[in-house]
């Protein structure tokens, strides 16, 4: 009877050993599956950026909405970072009675969150309707000819230039959002006339 305790004792410390040693086992499964599937699926929540030419030259891809500037009342973007300091953009937009396109290439200076950069391009403001809106841009106001005015169908064509600060997010959950603000000067290429103007928008890149 003796006996039977002490092998009954023996008996439940190993059951307990071995239930614990499984588990254990279990939990270094777990995390060399999930370092596993880290590796495979190259899972990085690193989102700290240097400066805002490491942010570009990690996130090739920029969607965003402008106000004013080279697409006149209101606008949307997307850019095209070729390499960090180097990106093109196309936009469309518009306004009361004319809508817009622009094709831009952009060159931003290295810099913490806040870089200066600069873009040149061509734009155009096209409206087939006639229309007394084009009043409402001070731009179409001083470009249009007399006759366009009156007849209401236009087609006007700018050589665009602007110098801007961009700040951009690079820290965090919201690296990659950046805001803009720039002074764009836009030159009617048939009147020759040129316009200053402005334009804040806001990016995002991924």
């Amino acid at each position: 009877m003796k006996y039977t305790k002490v092998l009954a004792i023996f008996a439940f410390l190993f059951a307990v050993s071995s239930l614990s040693y499984a588990s254990n086992q279990t939990l270094d499964d777990d995390t060399d599956f999930a370092s596993e599937a880290a590796s495979v699926f190259k899972i990085d929540d690193n989102t700290n950026y240097p400066n805002n030419l490491a942010l570009r030259e990690a996130r090739k891809m920029g969607l965003g909405v402008a106000v004013g500037g080279s697409l006149g009342t209101y606008g949307m973007n997307i850019e095209v970072n070729f390499e960090d300091e180097n990106s093109g953009m196309a936009g469309f937009g518009g306004g009361d009675g004319y809508n817009s396109f622009h094709i831009l290439w952009k060159h931003s200076f290295e810099g913490d969150t806040i870089a200066p950069y600069f873009t040149a391009g061509y734009s155009r403001w096209y409206n087939s309707a006639r229309s007394g809106d084009y009043k409402k841009s001070s731009v179409l106001e001083r470009v249009l000819t007399n006759n366009e005015k009156s007849t209401g169908p236009f087609a006007t064509d700018f050589l665009t230039g602007a110098v801007g600060l961009q700040f951009t997010q690079l820290t965090g959950n919201m690296a990659g959002t950046s805001l803009y603000a720039e002074i764009v000067l836009l030159g009617e290429v048939h009147s020759e006339v040129l316009v200053p103007t402005g334009a804040v928008g806001a990016l995002y890149y991924f």
